[in-house]
Formats: C-alpha cells, structure tokens, sequence
C-alpha cells in the first residue's frame, strides 16, 4: 500500500491475499509475503524495501518458493517495470501468477505480453491523473492561504486555526491549522536576517549560532526531524531559513518537488528537486504573522558578504554564487589570490581529503577574465565589464567554467560557449 496514514494495512494486506490464495487455489500455498507499507507504486522494485528483498531472494536456488503472486497488478507494477523484471524472472526460472490473467504469466505468449504493456500503462495513468488533480487543489488552497503541512520552519510552530474548511472533517471534530512564531525560536530567526542584513557572511552567522549554543533546527524539533542528526548549525541550514519567503508571512508552497522515483532505503524519503520560483504557489494575502517585512526580506536576498583584507580594505566578488563547474556541478568558492578575485572549484577534494592521481585537475578563473567573457555573451555585447555581472544576478542565470572555456546559461541568455585559455 501507498500510504501508512490513510489506509488500514490489516485490511489492504488481507484483501490481497484473498484473492492471491483464491488464484493458487489447487496449484500451490503462499510461502512468504513482501508487503511494501508506504512505498510508491513508482518506484523501482530496488527502491522498494520488501520488493528489493524479494529481488534478493530470487537470486538464491533455496529460497523456498518458484512463483511469484500478486493480488493485483496495480500494487506491483507501474509504466514499464514488468518489462524490466522478466529477464530476473527467466534467469531464476520462476513464474508470475496475475489475476488479471487468470493465473500464471505466459511471458512468451505476445497476447499476455501486450496485456502486461497495456495494465503498466493504465496504472501510471492512474497516478499521473491522481497526482494532477492533488498538485491543482494544493495550488489552490496554498494561494488562499491555506496551511498544507508538513514540519513548520524553525522559528514557527502550529496553532489552532479555527473549523476544518471541509465540512465532513469539521463534523468529525477536525481543526485547521496554522503558522505562528514559536517563542523559543522565532526571535533567532529574526537575529539571521539582521545579521545578514548588516553583512555578515552566512559562514559566520552559523559560526555565531553555534557559539551561541542556540539549537538548530533539527535540535529544536526532535521529534520531526528524527533523521538528522542535530549535532549544530550549518551553512545550508543558516541559508535555507534566509531563503524562505514564508517568513514574509504569506504561505508558500512548491518550493520543492518530490522525486518519488528514488529514495533513500536508509531514511524511507524521496529525493528532492528544487523548482524554480515562477511554479511557486504563493498567498494573496499575509497569512500568519511575519518575521521579517518583505523590504528586508528581498534584501537580505541581494546580499554578498564583503571578506576584509589584510590592510582593512574589503574583497568584493561580483560574481559570487553564479560561477558553476562544468565538470562536477559545484558552486565554485571565491578565491582572492595575487590581490585580485577569482573563482576556483577543487571538485570537493581538499587537505583533508586529497585528490587522488587520476582526478580532474583544479579549476581557477580570474574574475576579470570572466567578466569579459561574460559581457560577450550578454545580448548586445555592450556591457561594460565591470557590470557584466548585474544582468547575470537579475534573471539567475549561471556562468559555467572548464578549464578551457565558459558559457552563459540562464532564463535569457540563449546558451554561449567561448572558448578560451584561463
């Protein structure tokens, strides 16, 4: 079953096995169950615990059993996955037992194959629609301002928010709720976007916190946060809460999409896929009390920390955070070297740890060289140099650099290679 929440798994288990032992009836026993609870018909069998477990079992001569029987296609496969699985089948010489045919799979019967081909195709359909019509209410509601769930932020917690919109639930005694600033922690939260706001580098407001000894966020809310470790504040950690509009008071939703195709074994989770702003779904209206005013909100947004130098000047990277590595896919880290800015990305290896012989090679850019690179692919290739770097900024585009070249991707900017020496 899909879900643990909403479905009863004595029951979605016991129908299934009803009709699996009324398929068998007179041909076998059922020896062993794998029932998945909670896992996505979309996600490979190797990404399913107890259908992986199955996959484990069939490479062993003494697993016990020589077919396979689902009580309904559905629950098992899902697009084309049925086609993926038939080698395995062939290799270990076991059977697949369907309702929807009668009984045994004729893998080599082409009437049983287009069948197999057509339910695949009807069950991702069948998610496809359902998912549809669920991203379109939640897009919605979240523009009415309506909570959607999930953990609140750090620096809000959940209230009572009146009846239940939905007139069974409110019947049934069920509440709304909604968003309001946790004392424990909303005034931390409000400290972040003045610190950033004065120009402290997102590095050093983490460093600050955890000098502090204010917990983070996975500290602050064990109980939902039971799989990270909340052993202290990070970079990521100090900049997703600068990067949450939902402490402008409006609800926002979308921010990230679920990839229910991969998840990890070890947490249960899906991966997830940051959107771009324009498919955020955003309230109308101010829903829950801010922690910030959009002024300081937007921003904090267009701040970039300024590094001291050692005759107390200040180092200025233009482009930083828009430099990408074309070889690994890194934010490349700005680099102040014979006086002057520049971009380098060592492809995560560091003194701690050290690139290996075969590794891809540092790659270093100075910053002028870039701007001017960068000023050709802007359209009219009028810019000067020097401000190349505020049209990249405004549409997010991202300068891509190899050790022999650059390109400019972003919303405007048709993509241009340059090829260059660095």
């Amino acid at each position: 079953m899909s879900t643990s929440e909403y479905q009863d798994r004595y029951s979605s288990r016991l129908w299934q096995r009803e009709v699996c032992e009324r398929l068998i009836a007179g041909h076998g026993t059922i020896e062993v169950e794998f029932f998945d609870e909670g896992a996505s018909r979309r996600r490979r069998w190797s990404n399913r615990p107890e259908a992986a477990r199955l996959l484990e079992a069939l490479a062993d001569p003494d697993r016990g059993f020589d077919a396979i029987v689902v009580g309904e296609y559905e629950r098992a496969f899902c697009g084309r996955q049925f086609d993926e699985l038939v080698p395995l089948l062939r290799a270990a010489g076991v059977q697949v037992w369907l309702p929807e045919v009668g009984g045994r799979v004729d893998l080599d019967d082409g009437e049983h194959r287009r069948l197999m081909t057509f339910l695949g195709a009807q069950s991702e359909r069948e998610v496809i629609r359902a998912r549809n019509r669920a991203l379109a209410a939640m897009k919605a509601q979240a523009e009415l301002g309506r909570y959607l769930g999930g953990r609140p932020p750090y620096g809000y917690m959940l209230v009572d928010g009146g009846p239940h919109p939905r007139r069974a639930d409110a019947r049934w005694g069920r509440r709304a709720r909604k968003l309001a600033p946790d004392p424990r922690t909303a005034g931390h939260v409000r400290w972040m976007f003045a610190r950033r706001l004065s120009g402290v580098s997102v590095a050093g407001i983490a460093r600050e916190l955890n000098e502090r000894g204010v917990p983070c966020p996975s500290a602050a809310d064990r109980e939902r946060n039971r799989h990270r470790s909340g052993v202290g504040w990070s970079v990521q950690s100090v900049q997703t809460i600068l990067e949450n509009p939902r402490y402008t008071g409006r609800q926002v939703w979308n921010r990230v999409a679920n990839d229910r195709d991969e998840v990890d074994l070890r947490t249960g989770r899906s991966g997830q896929v940051p959107n771009l702003p324009q498919d955020w779904a955003i309230s109308l209206e101010v829903v829950h009390t801010p922690l910030v005013s959009m002024r300081d909100f937007t921003a904090v947004q267009k701040v970039r920390a300024r590094r001291p130098n050692g005759d107390g000047g200040e180092r200025r990277y233009l482009l930083s955070g828009l430099v990408v590595c074309e070889v690994c896919g890194r934010r490349m880290d700005a680099h102040w070297v014979h006086g002057r800015p520049g971009y380098r990305c060592r492809h995560g290896y560091s003194s701690a740890r050290p690139r290996p012989v075969d590794g891809p090679k540092p790659v270093y850019w100075r910053e002028d060289h870039l701007l001017e690179r960068v000023a050709v692919a802007l359209p009219g290739s009028a810019v000067v140099h020097a401000a190349a770097a505020a049209p990249v900024r405004d549409v997010g585009a991202r300068v891509v650099c190899e050790r022999g070249s650059v390109r400019v991707c972003g919303n405007r900017f048709d993509e241009v290679g340059m090829p260059s020496q660095a």
